[in-house]
């Protein structure tokens, strides 16, 4: 529960800037009929979970902010490598569905 009120403000910012993305990639999405879209949504709620987890900590060192982020951060590695890459994949196919496909 420490590591939860460690960099708050952070965690609810990221958290927030990447729902606030995924909320309008997935009412376009649904508005609009397209999965590319709504999958792109899906990915930057994605991001925005990963971000809560391991919040990007700015304004410090190099050094410091790196290992002040390891401090902060919840869960595995594992969990968020795995939030990471499907966030990403997501993000990616539905810009291919999108652009590619016009989907």
């Amino acid at each position: 529960m420490d590591k939860l009120k460690t960099h708050l403000l952070a965690r609810i910012c990221w958290l927030t800037f990447g729902g606030v993305m995924a909320a309008t990639r997935i009412v376009d999405g649904i508005k609009q009929s397209s999965t590319g879209m709504t999958v792109t949504g899906i990915g930057w709620l994605l991001l925005g979970i990963l971000w809560f987890l391991s919040p990007l900590i700015i304004g410090k060192k190099k050094a410091d902010m790196a290992l002040q982020q390891r401090q902060a951060a919840i869960g595995s590695d594992g969990l968020r490598n795995k939030l990471l890459f499907t966030a990403a994949g997501c993000v990616i196919v539905g810009m291919v569905l999108r652009y590619g496909f016009g989907n």
